[in-house]
């Protein structure tokens, strides 16, 4: 299930693999998701709005952002199936609306990374590595 526009975010995926994701980039991303919205002039109290400008709050809220964002993440996409399940959602749901399906895909995206970096690995993750760490050179 890869189409171009996945194989760009994989790139940039790499890119964020090699920086730190703080809760402020989060942040910005959730922000950035609500001014597309407005820019197609979905009003303050719809629902996207709405649900953005409360992840919002809640993370300004928490009492260790870091962390938060840690806990999201992993609740989020437990796995790599939760990631394309909700992805394909998304895409479906914004087709037409490309800026604002890009703003989603690069928060999504930020979560997707720093749940990848923080999950237990699964059987088939550590079955990968083994193997990967068994390769002769």
């Amino acid at each position: 299930m890869t189409d171009n526009s996945s194989s760009l975010i994989n790139e940039r995926d790499s890119e964020l693999t090699m920086q730190d994701i703080t809760w402020k980039m989060i942040e910005l991303a959730q922000i950035k998701i609500i001014k597309e919205a407005f820019r197609l002039r979905y009003r303050k109290d719809s629902k996207l709005i709405s649900e953005y400008a409360g992840y919002v709050k809640n993370l300004r809220n928490s009492e260790n952002q870091d962390e938060y964002i840690k806990y999201t993440a992993i609740t989020l996409f437990p796995n790599d199936e939760a990631y394309n399940k909700r992805m394909s959602r998304y895409r479906k749901w914004y087709q037409g609306k490309r800026e604002l399906l890009t703003s989603v895909e690069d928060l999504y995206n930020l979560y997707y990374e720093l749940s990848k970096k923080d999950r237990p690995m699964t059987e088939t993750e550590i079955e990968e590595a083994v193997e990967d760490v068994l390769i002769d050179e």
